[in-house]
């Protein structure tokens, strides 16, 4: 049997579509469990509910470095969904978000030399998340748009503090870009438990397998949201985010994947694993800023050139595409500017 929550959630979301009836309702689905219980509760609740069914999109943010496990089970399940609704004359259309290449984090980080990332400098959420979803707001109009996001309290201190400051725990205001919109967080009172009770217990989508879901996921602690704040603790360090993330000193998630069956994951989580280990390298780095200050600059040309050395040894081993041609072409003309540029800077004694 639910939990009551689980049914309270469903009913606040019910009512919460009739309250915006004419509202683009966009639900941030990133393929983990809790996503899918909001997206489950959604659609539950459009059934609830006593007007039409709402005008809603499900949006996808590709990083271009998600966890390949979890990438492959999003997009194929995200092909289910739109031939699902299609079928059922569901009007709910399916986005899948990406950034222009120059965002992506192989052109910053080997056309660039952007060193990569830490606390103190993680560039890569501004780019590969938020902007893509910001993009998308915006052309759908902020002030009529309602964000369905699989959040749950308890999950970080700083998140406890803005849901407080609301007066409904539910609803909560987001600004992106030029104007502000409004999240509903259908989950947002739901222990994990719980969340596992939604997946399983309401039949549609049909595409959704909770068993498979359940499989992938049983070694995880939770999984990236769709919109993220910059500031936000990082995902690698126990949920399934980047594989890139070197953020954190270790990416449990990958480990804990490899060690239940997915021995692939092995050479991405090497190659993450040595990105980190040369970041602070001084001789890896250009001796100033691109501004010209002192301190460790960009990563130098040789540097990347290894990167993306050792890229086309992972695109060859894994049998993957992970630098696409708009991608190459940008670091070869970004390469060409640095190749120039550098002659300016003094060499590091």
């Amino acid at each position: 049997m639910l939990e009551d929550r689980v049914f309270q959630s469903v009913d606040l979301t019910a009512r919460a579509i009739e309250q915006r009836a004419d509202a683009h309702w966009i639900i941030a689905f990133s393929g983990g469990k809790d996503s899918t219980a909001a997206l489950k509760i959604f659609l539950a609740a459009t059934r609830r509910a006593s007007c039409a069914f709402p005008r809603a999109t499900i949006i996808y943010c590709d990083t271009g470095v998600e966890n390949p496990v979890l990438d492959i089970y999003a997009k194929r399940l995200l092909r289910q969904l739109s031939d699902e609704f299609d079928a059922d004359g569901v009007p709910i259309s399916v986005q899948c978000l990406k950034a222009p290449p120059e965002d992506r984090f192989f052109v910053r980080l080997i056309g660039r030399g952007y060193p990569p990332p830490t606390n103190s400098f993680r560039w890569c959420t501004t780019a590969l998340r938020i902007r893509p979803v910001s993009r998308f707001i915006a052309a759908n109009d902020p002030r009529d748009t309602v964000v369905v996001l699989g959040l749950r309290g308890s999950e970080s201190q700083q998140r406890d503090r803005s849901i407080a400051r609301s007066a409904d725990r539910y609803w909560q205001k987001q600004r992106e870009g030029r104007g502000d919109y409004d999240l509903f967080l259908p989950i947002i009172d739901l222990d994990v438990p719980e969340v596992w009770d939604a997946v399983f217990a309401f039949a549609k989508p049909r595409c959704i397998d909770p068993h498979a879901l359940e499989t992938l996921y049983r070694d995880a602690s939770g999984e990236c949201p769709v919109i993220k704040a910059p500031q936000a603790p990082p995902c690698a360090s126990g949920r399934f985010g980047c594989w890139t993330c070197t953020v954190v000193r270790k990416d449990k998630s990958a480990r804990q994947l490899i060690q239940s069956g997915y021995p692939e994951l092995q050479p991405f989580l090497a190659f993450r694993d040595w990105l980190s280990e040369i970041r602070n390298d001084p001789d890896r780095r250009w001796p100033l800023r691109r501004n010209g200050t002192a301190g460790m600059g960009p990563l130098t040309l040789d540097t990347r050139r290894e990167i993306l050395a050792r890229i086309d040894d992972l695109e060859v081993e894994t049998r993957s595409t992970i630098l696409d041609s708009d991608e190459r072409g940008l670091i070869a003309s970004l390469w060409r500017f640095d190749d120039t540029a550098r002659l300016s800077f003094p060499s590091r004694p």
